[in-house]
């Protein structure tokens, strides 16, 4: 940060320490650190979560682990109660993005989704806010305050093409002794976020067929009915897993790399706008990360952002997004203040 104007004190456990003697310059400490997160990740689990009847909740389990661990839980209240979940050895870390990817606060077609995160002393589990205002403002080439240096999007149509059009989760229902298929798509999430208007990630955009009846983009197993419901769910947890790894996919069709000039309140999980970089890319992105450099050529913020539709130049072979969108603009930045007007005396130079 700046005299008078420094980013949030950072928590986290030192990792290692470097020092080094050059025989030319100033000697110097390197300091290697872990978010407090390191502590989910250490070592696999083998656990059966579980309640009397009504269940146990995944946002209950979540903030079950924050206490473990000492750390303050940020938790959303999740909806749909379950008998028992097994962690089979996975990590604390794994299992609550496990967990994320298909919960919910809400029911509906697309809200399937949440983020687990550790920052400083808190566990963050809580739906991805793309649909809140922008956070800053970040203009190519026209702002005469230079705040965005360089700006590198790329489009992963291909590499995101097979969840990020379809996903299909597929299972048995132990007590029906049925399978169990739910899909999800652009068409079938309309009241997911979309941070633009167009999408790319549609059957046949490059001239391969569409998918036959038996194909998907991608097909995952389904073992949720196996955790056992004291009340029938309101929304089968197959399609919970399916929309929760469609959506994950999706946000994945457009990444970016931001420079700008240092700013101490730039942090990761949320949005920004981005301004001049044409209609196609130009719109609001999620920001996924921020690492904060000091260097040689002084203080500047890496931003990695994503995004899950594009702007209205897209071209031909893209669709529209079905999702609500998002067009919020950033909250203007505040006009600065002029200097006070002062009076000097030609003859004496003395203010008056």
């Amino acid at each position: 940060g700046y005299v008078g104007n420094l980013s949030p004190r950072k928590k986290a456990v030192i990792k290692d320490i470097d020092y080094d003697f050059p025989e030319n310059g100033d000697p110097t400490i390197r300091i290697k650190a872990y978010d407090k997160g390191f502590k989910l990740a250490g070592q696999e689990n083998q656990k059966v979560w579980k309640k009397p009847p009504p269940g146990i909740l995944y946002s209950e389990i979540a903030e079950e682990i924050a206490a473990a661990n000492g750390l303050t839980p940020v938790v959303t209240p999740t909806k749909g109660r379950h008998l028992r979940v097994v962690q089979s050895n996975v990590s604390d870390a794994q299992f609550l993005k496990e967990l994320a990817a298909k919960a919910r606060d809400r029911d509906g077609d697309g809200v399937t989704g949440y983020v687990f995160y550790i920052q400083d002393d808190e566990l963050h589990f809580h739906p991805r806010e793309l649909d809140q205002k922008p956070a800053v403002v970040l203009e190519y080439f026209t702002d005469r305050k230079g705040v965005l240096r360089s700006f590198r999007p790329s489009t992963q149509s291909q590499g995101a093409k097979g969840p990020g059009v379809e996903t299909r989760a597929v299972g048995v229902d132990p007590r029906k002794k049925e399978p169990v298929e739910h899909k999800a798509s652009n068409e079938t999430t309309p009241e997911r976020t979309s941070l633009g208007r167009r999408t790319y990630l549609v059957d046949g955009n490059t001239g391969e067929a569409r998918y036959k009846e038996q194909e998907s983009g991608q097909i995952v197993p389904s073992f949720e009915r196996s955790e056992g419901f004291h009340e029938e769910p309101r929304q089968e947890p197959a399609q919970d897993l399916a929309e929760g790894r469609f959506k994950e996919a999706e946000l994945r069709q457009v990444e970016a790399v931001a420079v700008t000039i240092g700013i101490p309140t730039l942090r990761a999980k949320q949005n920004v706008e981005v301004k001049g970089v044409g209609r196609k890319f130009s719109g609001v992105y999620y920001c996924h990360s921020v690492r904060h450099v000091i260097g040689e050529g002084g203080y500047h913020c890496e931003l990695r952002l994503k995004k899950n539709a594009l702007g209205k130049g897209a071209g031909e072979k893209s669709d529209e997004a079905k999702g609500r969108r998002n067009d919020q603009e950033a909250p203007p930045a505040p006009a600065e203040e002029p200097p006070a007007m002062v009076t000097i005396d030609a003859d004496t130079g003395e203010r008056r």
